[in-house]
């Protein structure tokens, strides 16, 4: 036997009622051994595993893929504190609960070597598709979502002449017009700055465990970022 540890988020965890699950099984088991064992305690789940992504130990892996003893998995929906932070020298990354410094994102991105500082706000509109918004609430799996910013900055890095990055994400409820992403960059040249800040908002949208809760006056429901 192995023992695995399942980490619930978002509506997930509000179905359940749960943010985690210990849950010893076989020997060579797979996500899908322990997913279909997770669907037999809590039938109603059954809908969100058949869409939802997976990661172990932070880091997303096919369905398939078997497990090792004291193997952490997430749940990753595709649903629509503290800080955790990670910095070098030309980026840096945060997950905050605090209102977002944008002044800090621009001071951090500006340097001598760029002719173009772009900066990207994600903001707070009050509907969705016409229905009045009160509020978003954010929530994340903050060490994995660092990780896989880092390496969507990486992936920017390869493919754009960028100089300096910086993207800060807030958590929490968050009031309509507040920001809830700042994505800064700087590059020699405009068209650089441009297209990295754009490769960055999409793939943030598609990768990075993060999800918001978007709280109506008789209703509320989750969403991938």
């Amino acid at each position: 036997m192995i023992n695995v540890n399942i980490r619930f988020f978002a509506a997930f965890k509000e179905l359940i009622g749960k943010n985690e699950l210990n849950m010893n099984v076989s020997d060579g088991s797979s996500i899908k051994d322990v997913m279909a064992s997770v669907e037999k305690t809590y039938p109603e789940v059954k809908d969100i595993l058949n869409i939802s992504k997976f990661a172990v130990n932070m880091e997303y892996q096919d369905i398939c893929v078997k497990l090792s003893d004291g193997d952490e998995i997430t749940i990753i929906m595709p649903v629509s504190g503290g800080i955790s932070n990670a910095s070098e020298n030309d980026s840096y990354v945060e997950i905050t609960y605090e209102k977002i410094d944008m002044g800090r994102v621009f001071d951090f991105v500006s340097d001598p070597s760029a002719g173009s500082v772009l900066l990207f706000h994600g903001t707070v509109r009050d509907n969705d598709e016409g229905m009045p918004v009160k509020y978003l609430f954010y929530e994340a799996y903050e060490e994995m979502a660092i990780k896989e910013i880092r390496k969507l900055i990486n992936n920017a890095r390869a493919d754009f002449n960028i100089t300096k990055v910086a993207v800060i994400h807030r958590m929490g409820k968050i009031e309509i017009g507040g920001v809830s992403i700042s994505i800064g960059i700087s590059s020699p040249h405009r068209v650089d700055s441009y297209l990295a800040s754009r490769f960055l908002i999409d793939n943030i949208k598609e990768t990075v465990p993060i999800w918001k809760k978007e709280v109506f006056d008789d209703m509320s429901k989750w969403k991938r970022i």
